[in-house]
């Protein structure tokens, strides 16, 4: 599942009497957030175990609506927010802090709000699976006491709209680093997006540029991009996409081959040029077999 800014529902706009009135949204920025003390006392405040950033404003976003009350863009509000200086990367995490600090608040936010949903996060995420994101008794028993409302009002109540513009993602049907059979190389986005080239380079077993998922839509994905035939009708480009396009691929896991289903040609290499193509399949080529072998995020 995707959270990004959609254009106001007409539902919405039909609740307000003039453009310049506030207008309920499902999340918001955690930088752009006002809200009132004794309320916030009364939701316990931030999950004391996310940690640096990343998730709190889902968090806090998910328990207010969830947990009674109401968050509410404001169009005539203004927020100063002062970013870091250009350049500046920021202090080195504490060393008690692991490797995917961002990642792991998101597992947490995820695994205390948004119940049977869960399973459309580890579609899109698989690599979290098995990632530890410390004890939420806490926080569950916070929802029991308050007699929050389920995940599902949410989405159907609140969040409605957010399916239309980002389809739930199908169930996946292998997941992992994509690598040349019995080679060292495997496909990189190397942070390529909506229409940059894919390419072969060295496995590094971290995820990251190097982790695809194909799912039950025959959609070979990298979070919310999708891979697809290129305008020469050779190369492999990888492109934003919802989940009603790019159908394309199959991976026959016994012949170690992706097939792509428009044209009947297999995903290709050439370990020399370090480029990903599509070719007239041959069985006898072994620069068209592949493996998918999971990786796990710690």
């Amino acid at each position: 599942m995707l959270w990004k800014r959609v254009p106001l529902s007409k539902r919405e706009k039909e609740r307000r009497k003039h453009k310049t009135e506030p207008y309920w949204s499902p999340a918001m920025a955690g930088g752009l957030f006002a809200i009132e003390r004794d309320f916030f006392f009364e939701l316990g405040l931030y999950d004391p175990g996310l940690q640096i950033w990343g998730g709190e404003n889902f968090e806090i976003s998910y328990k207010i609506w969830q947990c009674g009350g109401k968050l509410l863009f404001v169009p005539c509000s203004r927020v100063g927010h002062i970013y870091r200086l250009h350049g500046w990367a920021g202090n080195p995490p504490p060393a008690y802090v692991g490797s995917s600090p961002t990642l792991k608040n998101y597992v947490r936010v995820v695994e205390v709000w948004w119940d049977e949903y869960a399973d459309y996060f580890y579609a899109s995420r698989p690599e979290t699976k098995a990632m530890a994101y410390g004890d939420i008794t806490t926080l569950k028993r916070f929802r029991e006491e308050h007699h929050c409302k389920s995940f599902k009002w949410f989405m159907e109540e609140i969040a409605y709209d957010i399916p239309e513009h980002y389809p739930l993602p199908a169930k996946n049907v292998e997941w992992g680093e994509i690598r040349g059979h019995e080679t060292d190389y495997c496909i990189d986005s190397m942070g390529h997006t909506n229409g940059g080239f894919i390419e072969l380079g060295p496995c590094h077993r971290m995820g990251g540029n190097q982790l695809f998922r194909i799912n039950e839509g025959n959609q070979l994905m990298q979070y919310d991009q999708c891979l697809t035939r290129g305008a020469d009708g050779a190369k492999v480009m990888i492109t934003h996409c919802n989940m009603n396009v790019y159908k394309e691929w199959q991976y026959i896991k016994t012949l170690h081959r992706f097939t792509h289903i428009p044209t009947g040609k297999c995903l290709d290499r050439s370990e020399v040029l370090h480029q990903i193509f599509i070719s007239d399949c041959d069985s006898a080529k072994t620069s068209q077999k592949w493996e998918m072998n999971n990786l796990l995020a710690v």
